[in-house]
Order: C-alpha cells, then structure tokens, then sequence
C-alpha cells in the first residue's frame, strides 16, 4: 500500500475515534450538570419549605410594656390593636392564625395536660360539653429536635343563668421527633360570661421566653393588665414558671 494512503488511513481513524470520545464526554458532563442542577434545586426547595416555619418572636410586644395602661388610656386604638392580633375582633379574623393544612395533625391535639396546669385557668377553660375540634395555626422555629406548635379550639362552659357560652382559645404544644406530646400550656382565650370578660394574651421570644399577661373588664365596665408572669421552654421541651 502507498504509504501517503496509509498515513491518511491512520489520521481518518484518529479523528473519528477523537470525535467518538469527544461526544460521550460532553454527554456525560450534560447529564453531570442535570443530577447537579436536579440537586442544587432539592436542597433550594427544602430551605423554602423550612422558612414556611414562623420564626420567633411570636405575639404583641407592647404586652411586655410596664406603661401599657396608660398608653391605651391615651390611645385606645392600641387596645384594638393588640387584641385583633390574637383573635377576630368585631367580625374580622385575626390574619396571624390561620388553619395549617396537614394530615399528621388533624383531630390530634386534645387540650387535657394544658387545662390542668393553672387552677386559675382551668375554671375558663373546662369544658362542659366535651372538646370543640383543634386546629393546627402555627408551626414555630424547633428547640433541639422538639417541635413547637400552636393549636387553636374551643371550650364549652355554662353562664350564671346556665347558657352554653365559647371560649376561643390556643395552646403551645410541643412534642418531640414521634410526634408525643412533651408538654403543653395554654397561651391566649378568650373569655367573657356578659358580666365578667378576660382575655389571655402571651408573647414569645427569640430565646423561647413566653410572657402572659391578663386584660379584664367588669361588669362595670372598668378594665386593668395583670402583671406579666414568665415560663421557659428548656432544651428539652419542657415549659417551666419563672418566678417573678
């Protein structure tokens, strides 16, 4: 054979196979950078699904001001403020508590350890004809791997006269990776008979510090703040007075 034919031979099957290779590694770097961007974008959606969660602080901070009287008393418009925060105040539903959608929840919570925390409590909240259905409203920030919840329900009570009357109410609830109740108080109800009117409010913070604090109004119409007491959720999910 010509030796020039030869040489062209050789460099022909250089190129093809070149251009062979030359292909598959493109192939394989395409595909590299579809797992790549397939992964990049699982992670992306699994950091949006956790900034879902609300993050602390949770609730009114003028709760926490020792002049809150006062201030109200020049500016009742502050009163309305902090209460539509909590609850639907003359017909317009509270925008910061609304039903969370999750299978894993519904029908589950049932507010027995929470009621039986505070005597003075338990008197507004027992409930005479049984437990009204408890809805998921909030998802807060984990303390360790405990998760932090709010429920919003019902309880049933007779008035003086014997009438059935409704107290909205919500309870933190936090239960551990099993999804068992750790511990549980109630936070915020609404409470009001025709003559006597009182209303939990609460204010958690960034270091899990919950303040409570208790608006009431006689049958007089005069009204007054309770002092604010404290609880802490530990790391370990538990939910402990603060002395004062």
């Amino acid at each position: 054979m010509d030796v020039t034919k030869f040489g062209l031979i050789i460099i022909l099957i250089l190129f093809v196979t070149n251009s062979l290779f030359s292909c598959k590694y493109s192939e394989k770097k395409v595909n590299t950078n579809i797992s790549d961007s397939i992964a990049v974008n699982s992670d992306q959606n699994g950091i949006l699904k956790d900034t879902l969660k609300t993050k602390l602080p949770l609730g009114k901070k003028e709760l926490l001001l020792k002049d809150l009287e006062s201030k109200i008393a020049n500016d009742s418009s502050l009163l309305s403020e902090i209460l539509k925060y909590y609850d639907t105040i003359n017909g317009n539903p509270s925008i910061h508590f609304k039903a969370i959608d999750d299978s894993n929840f519904n029908s589950f919570y049932k507010p027995n350890l929470s009621d039986s925390k505070n005597p003075k409590d338990s008197v507004f909240l027992k409930s005479e004809g049984g437990y009204y259905f408890f809805k998921l409203v909030k998802k807060l920030s984990f303390v360790n791997d405990k998760k932090l919840l709010v429920f919003e329900g019902k309880s049933s009570s007779l008035d003086y006269d014997g009438n059935m009357i409704f107290t909205n109410r919500k309870d933190l609830v936090i239960l551990d990776n099993k999804n068992n109740i750790v511990d549980a108080l109630n936070i915020y109800y609404n409470y009001s008979d025709g003559i006597f009117a009182k209303t939990k409010l609460f204010f958690i913070d960034e270091d899990y510090y919950i303040s409570i604090r208790y608006y009431m109004e006689d049958e007089e119409g005069r009204t007054n703040f309770s002092d604010i007491e404290k609880f802490k959720i530990t790391n370990e999910g538990k939910i402990v007075g603060i002395p004062n």
